[in-house]
């Protein structure tokens, strides 16, 4: 279902693609030539070349596109090209000397010109997708004018055309229907806008609330916030001092310190964690292993101490491992991403145990991380019956 699922996915964009731009020309001039012809069209290779043409086109044209490449505008030049070099191999030079393979290039050539317009416009382009669908309403009336010419073996001047008043009503009515489809354009592509602004806005929202990794995951299965049982690594950090520091601060001091506190820490992580928790002056992250955890503790603390220090304030932290609950937590109006378990309680009373500049380390991470070299001692912690060993590790 999954492949089935991404197959949809990168067909999807192709064909909205080629009906909305990349197989106008072709499907237009199918219906041209077929008419023209005096045999069966459809039997001949003419026809699925102008096909292939429109979808060869379409897919250069959304790749292009979504990796942002500035000469997206120039994927117009694919069709007419897939097309000329195949009729070229049966024609000849004489292919080019034919009025509606020059009206393909033609077309195709103005496309690129109001795209690179319309990307170098930004705000302004508007007008620019206006004249562009204009110009698409063009097609069916131009290939009209040349199938009376090619069917009259005539040739056929802007005046006489127009001098038939059943051309001037079709003109009129075409031009007049591209216009009003450009205004709709320009209206859609300004909700989207809207909307994708939205979407950004509630994703940068989410992730504060998930996590950026949860929130990522979850987009793609969101089984990911059932509740389930799973190995963790838990870091604590607590600030000490702070309590007293802030009495004599005013509140906006103590919030720009926080901040610039949160800031630091984050930046000093060596892999994005699962989960951040910020609690006034604790912070709780959730890593995916006890190496990621233990190294991180290490690297904030390096962080940190020269900014604290400034303020006349230290740390304290503490790092454990082990099965806990994570998951969506909360009632029907309200819920949150969260961990709950023993070695969450563990990891936290690690970091209330640990003296200024002090990371303690519980067996089970150093055990698994391999640290042989720090000092140990026990301690005892709340709701604890036996005493634990821990890893003493103390900031330079």
């Amino acid at each position: 279902m999954q492949d089935d699922a991404k197959i949809i996915s990168r067909i999807g964009p192709v064909a909205v693609n080629f009906w909305q731009h990349s197989g106008h020309v072709p499907v237009v001039l199918i219906i041209l030539e077929a008419l023209l012809s005096n045999s069966n069209y459809f039997s001949r290779f003419d026809a699925y070349l102008l096909l292939l043409s429109g979808v060869v086109q379409s897919v250069v044209s959304v790749r292009w596109k979504a990796r942002n490449s500035q000469w997206a505008a120039f994927a117009n030049f694919i069709g007419p090209l897939v097309y000329s070099s195949g009729e070229m191999l049966l024609e000849g030079p004489v292919f080019f000397q034919q009025w509606h393979h020059q009206a393909y290039w033609g077309y195709a050539i103005c496309f690129n010109l109001l795209q690179t317009f319309q990307l170098h416009a930004g705000p302004y382009s508007s007008p620019i997708v206006v004249v562009e669908s204009v110009v698409r309403s063009s097609i069916p009336l131009i290939t009209y004018a040349l199938f009376e010419a090619r069917s009259k073996g005539t040739s056929i001047g802007i005046a006489e055309f127009m001098a038939d008043g059943a051309h001037e009503y079709l003109s009129i009515v075409l031009l007049l229907l591209g216009l009003l489809l450009g205004f709709s354009e320009v209206a859609l592509r300004q909700s989207q806008a809207r909307v994708l602004a939205l979407a950004n806005r509630l994703r940068e929202y989410s992730s504060w609330a998930l996590g950026k990794g949860i929130l990522e995951q979850a987009l793609d299965d969101s089984h990911i916030l059932t509740l389930r049982r799973i190995d963790r690594a838990v870091l604590f950090i607590d600030l000490r001092g702070f309590t007293a520091w802030s009495e004599n601060q005013p509140p906006e001091q103590v919030v720009s310190m926080l901040n610039r506190f949160y800031a630091l820490a984050e930046g000093a992580f060596v892999v994005t964690p699962i989960k951040i928790k910020y609690t006034a002056d604790e912070i709780l992250a959730v890593m995916a292993t006890p190496e990621e955890a233990l190294e991180s503790a290490q690297c904030i603390i390096r962080v940190l101490r020269p900014y604290l220090d400034s303020l006349g304030l230290s740390l304290g932290a503490g790092v454990h491992f082990g099965a806990l609950v994570e998951g969506v937590l909360g009632g029907s109006q309200s819920k949150a991403y969260d961990v709950i378990g023993d070695v969450v309680n563990t990891a936290q009373r690690l970091c209330d145990a640990a003296q200024p500049w002090e990371l303690l380390v519980s067996e089970p991470v150093a055990n698994l991380t391999g640290l042989q070299s720090a000092h140990q001692r026990k301690i005892q912690v709340k709701g604890k019956e036996q005493s634990l060993t821990v890893s003493v590790l103390t900031a330079p």
